[in-house]
């Protein structure tokens, strides 16, 4: 996660460079499938020392039962397991390996901190956004948390659904997709900024999509915000 300055809006990925499945699976990721939310979880459970697995996560879903939570260091899954958590995060079924099979949905990151970690009112994240060097107004209520700590995924979540319902970001051409390329950062006062390309996803599948958040990269959310900028061409 270099900072925003050092991406040259020149290096910004094509959508035409992704393959259609990428594509479909990127909006189905972002606009329609649900996400896994829920508060004060806790799990000593492992399947690999670099995992998390919440047993019975799902007490109502059609398939799945336990939630297997994948980050890229021991040090992190260190700091999470046995304590009480919160999880806000995509999660996927296919190709999701680890678990009791068929019955364990997969996910990257998306966890906090459930103690000392709430705010005493919900934060609306301020959201600037250029299409083509123009700004456009973003309503307030589009990226909001009540936790002083967030993880970036539960803030690029919303603002990616947005984006897509307002300027059918992950559409193809034919289907009024518009955005050929596009940058989203998100600015503290004291931290580096942490910066995704929209079309820069790895892979086709939600295993390899959505693995820009196994980091659980988290941020301040009380003073910062987010800049989007768009390009048509």
């Amino acid at each position: 996660s270099e900072k925003s300055e050092e991406i040259n809006e020149k290096d910004l990925r094509k959508k035409s460079e992704l393959q259609g499945t990428a594509l479909g699976n990127l909006k189905q990721i972002y606009y329609y499938n649900e996400k896994a939310k829920t508060e004060n979880k806790e799990s000593h459970d492992q399947f690999l020392q670099h995992t998390i697995l919440f047993k019975g996560f799902f007490t109502d879903h059609s398939w799945y039962n336990d939630l297997l939570v994948d980050f890229d260091s021991k040090d992190i899954v260190d700091k999470y397991k046995g304590e009480k958590v919160d999880l806000y995060g995509a999660y996927y079924g296919y190709q999701c390996a680890g678990g009791t099979p068929n019955k364990t949905a997969c996910m990257y990151g998306g966890v906090t901190l459930h103690d000392n970690n709430r705010l005493t009112e919900e934060k609306k994240v301020p959201i600037n956004l250029w299409l083509d060097g123009k700004q456009n107004t973003v309503p307030l209520e589009t990226v909001k948390t009540n936790k002083k700590n967030v993880t970036v995924q539960e803030l690029d979540l919303q603002a990616r659904r947005y984006l897509q319902e307002k300027y059918n970001l992950y559409n193809s051409d034919v289907f009024d997709g518009k955005v050929q390329r596009g940058l989203i950062v998100f600015h503290t006062s004291t931290e580096p900024s942490v910066n995704y390309d929209l079309f820069g996803a790895q892979g086709q599948y939600s295993n390899t999509l959505l693995r820009i958040y196994r980091d659980n990269k988290t941020i301040n959310s009380e003073n910062m915000h987010i800049d989007i900028y768009l390009y048509t061409s």
